[in-house]
């Protein structure tokens, strides 16, 4: 019973903080998004409430202080979940992962969550 609760604690907060995220990407002016930073971490089921947390408190200084960022997105699946970083440049995707709000903050306040390292993959977006 416990770890059900638990469960859906975390299932809860996960959804409010999708809730909260789609509904604060409404109200943003959109940049062209021409690259994405994925960011894949093993995350237990009973830590992504947290974790959720995290996400959302840096998501607005995310989107208000690094250059050329355009959007984040929080995805959850069974077996992990993604951070979907949109960037208006490939090398603004990759700047990120020196900054200080990235590596001081973000990944200091995940590391107690993560089963695993984290995987991060920069696409280019395809434009016909």
């Amino acid at each position: 019973m416990k770890i059900t609760k638990k469960l859906s604690v975390g299932i809860l907060s996960a959804f409010a903080a999708i809730t909260l995220l789609t509904l604060t990407s409404m109200t943003m002016n959109k940049k062209e998004t021409n690259a994405y930073l994925e960011i894949t971490l093993d995350i237990k089921s009973e830590n992504r409430g947290s974790a959720a947390g995290v996400y959302m408190k840096y998501k607005e200084p995310f989107l208000k202080q690094i250059d050329g960022a355009t959007s984040k997105e929080l995805l959850i699946r069974t077996e992990d979940v993604q951070v979907l970083h949109g960037f208006e440049s490939e090398d603004e995707a990759k700047a990120y992962l020196s900054t200080t709000l990235f590596e001081n903050d973000v990944v200091r306040e995940l590391k107690p969550f993560l089963a695993s390292s984290p995987e991060i993959r920069i696409y280019s977006v395809f434009k016909n």
